[in-house]
């Protein structure tokens, strides 16, 4: 399992708490989501013998996606109801590309037959619906199947 955060104190927080799991099989990393390499290694076609190419590039597959974007915050108006009198269009607007950008990253690294979970604090149609319309759109019917 692979657990990212781009804010540094949040992963801070998210590897004390994945220590209590004493899992081998876990690795927490602070990152860009729209920026993890979706192959790790050397070069393509190489074969790693000596005085040849550098060791074969490995491709990033995962089974489970999990895109908790940042985003507007909007949904959380039940804990904290001056977002409400502050709220405007503009965060959830600006924040569309980045969300569909992490989204898009995640349907590349998932594995055929996997699963990609989207997942915002949100009540906006545009943090919402609009990326997962926008998702269906670019990749096709081939590559993603919406389940209700």
């Amino acid at each position: 399992m692979v657990a990212n955060d781009a804010d540094t104190r949040r992963c801070h927080m998210l590897a004390s708490r994945a220590a209590r799991l004493h899992s081998p099989a876990l690795v927490v990393i602070n990152h860009d989501a729209r920026l993890i390499p979706e192959a790790l290694g050397g070069v393509e076609g190489g074969d790693g013998v000596d005085g040849g190419l550098p060791p074969r590039r490995t491709t990033l597959r995962f089974d489970r996606v999990l895109c908790d974007v940042p985003g507007s915050g909007d949904g959380t108006l039940r804990k904290n109801p001056l977002i409400w009198r502050r709220w405007t269009h503009a965060p959830a607007n600006q924040l569309h590309a980045t969300q569909l950008q992490i989204a898009c990253k995640g349907v590349r690294l998932l594995r055929p037959g996997g699963r990609l979970v989207y997942s915002t604090c949100s009540l906006n149609p545009i943090e919402n619906e609009a990326v997962v319309a926008e998702l269906l759109r670019t990749f096709g019917a081939k590559t993603l199947r919406l389940v209700d």
